[in-house]
């Protein structure tokens, strides 16, 4: 990340105690970060989307990693080494489960509950930066709205971040609209309101 990066990021992220959580546009793997969140289901096979990127620009072995855990649970999270990404400065995917199997719909309690195993995946390989991406959204059947998905893993970044002693710094999320970026924005910042009020 360059310092003009830094500074956007600085100036659009909203910060939550030691944890600045960042909404963005641009590709999953345009931003510097130890870590990358990636939807999954429970075979650990990596499909289109993100998934895809990752497979890649990482290599098949992140899938096979992934698959040698399986039958993985969901809305759990487990984690794999980065491949070629780690000459990127990733140093872990967090394989977030939010449905049964490749192209399979998901519910939003899932994809809530997969969003929390994800940030605990990443205090627990101890990374300081997470890209975590809407899980479970996007066209086609059963698949959720973006905007749907994108304010509860919001609500439950921010629950995490409340309950627990987080070692993260920075938290990215990319979306693919710029309009999109803004609403975040605000929901953070209403949401950092309410996490102030909680707090004292």
């Amino acid at each position: 990340m360059n310092r003009h990066q830094a500074a956007v990021e600085d100036t659009q992220g909203v910060r939550f105690g030691r944890t600045l959580i960042v909404p963005c546009t641009g590709s999953a793997l345009d931003h510097q970060v130890q870590a990358i969140a990636c939807p999954a289901n429970r075979r650990g096979v990596m499909g289109a989307g993100i998934t895809g990127q990752i497979r890649l620009a990482g290599g098949i072995e992140i899938e096979r990693e992934a698959m040698t855990q399986a039958p993985l649970t969901i809305g759990s999270a487990i984690s794999t080494t980065a491949g070629a990404l780690g000459e990127r400065g990733v140093r872990a995917i967090i394989h977030a489960v939010v449905s049964d199997a490749l192209g399979a719909p998901t519910r939003l309690d899932i994809v809530r509950s997969a969003t929390a195993a994800a940030l605990r995946e990443a205090d627990r390989v101890r990374v300081k930066s997470l890209l975590l991406p809407p899980l479970g959204s996007g066209l086609g059947p059963g698949r959720l709205p973006v905007g749907t998905v994108t304010v509860a893993m919001i609500e439950e970044t921010v629950a995490y971040l409340r309950r627990f002693t987080c070692r993260l710094d920075r938290i990215v999320l990319p979306q693919h609209d710029p309009r999109d970026v803004e609403d975040i924005r605000r929901a953070l910042i209403e949401a950092r309101k309410l996490w102030w009020g909680l707090m004292v």
